[in-house]
């Protein structure tokens, strides 16, 4: 008995250990398929006992024909999930840690933007609903935003330290992510972004900064909530693209 328990705890340690080595791979191919953007990893430690996921150092590269190499630079993507919970119809994640050094956002020469190749993804499949999860705690960080338009003569590219940080508890969506808050700080980009994001998202923009230019904090974060509903079409239709 003691001889066979030694053996499955070598079988179960090569197990883990093969894992966490095949994981990288595979994790890569499938963000590969599913969005068409390249992805890179400097490293990932994965727990499959635990349901721990840490990656670090995730750059998400443009599909060929952008100008530029890079769409974000994630710091670290850290996921503890609840084991039981991933193979049903609403996985259950206790902690989420996304971290995003910089985003950039492009617009190419023939009008193409990477934020809409992202939203689509590789090819248009049938609708499916929008996936369901819970995420009971959720730490967001964004520190630069470039903005990239290469559709004129001269290309124009922008840097802005936008300096987002927040955390979120029992997330069930998108949507509540974008708080009056992040709106502040997002609208005084509204014009640099204008035509590198999808339209409703550049509305909302807009709107957010006209608010903000016309009166206080309690007038900003009216704009703000305003700014939210008018950016839940956009963010539908990431989750339902992203849905396996």
């Amino acid at each position: 008995m003691f001889k066979l328990l030694i053996v499955l705890a070598v079988l179960g340690a090569a197990g883990a250990l093969a894992w966490m080595l095949f994981l990288p791979a595979v994790l890569t191919a499938q963000l590969r398929e599913r969005t068409g953007f390249t992805v890179e990893v400097r490293s990932l430690v994965a727990n499959p006992f635990t349901g721990l996921i840490d990656v670090r150092g995730l750059v998400l590269g443009n599909p060929p024909g952008f100008p530029t190499r890079d769409f974000a630079q994630v710091r670290e993507f850290r996921v503890e999930a609840e084991l039981t919970t991933l193979w049903s119809e609403r996985p259950v994640f206790e902690t989420v840690v996304l971290d995003i050094d910089r985003l950039t956002l492009v617009k190419s020469a023939g009008g193409q933007t990477n934020a809409e190749s992202f939203q689509r993804g590789p090819a248009a499949g049938p609708a499916a609903a929008a996936p369901k999860f819970l995420i009971r705690r959720l730490d967001l960080r964004l520190d630069r935003l470039t903005v990239a338009d290469h559709s004129g003569l001269v290309p124009v590219v922008r840097e802005f330290a936008v300096g987002v940080k927040g955390t979120y508890r029992d997330v069930t969506s998108l949507q509540p992510l974008f708080t009056p808050e992040v709106w502040q700080a997002l609208a005084p980009l509204g014009s640099a972004l204008e035509g590198v994001v999808p339209e409703n998202l550049g509305r909302a923009l807009r709107q957010a900064a006209k608010d903000a230019a016309k009166t206080g904090a309690e007038r900003l974060r009216a704009a703000g909530q305003r700014a939210g509903e008018s950016a839940k079409g956009y963010l539908e239709a990431l989750e339902e693209s992203k849905k396996p």
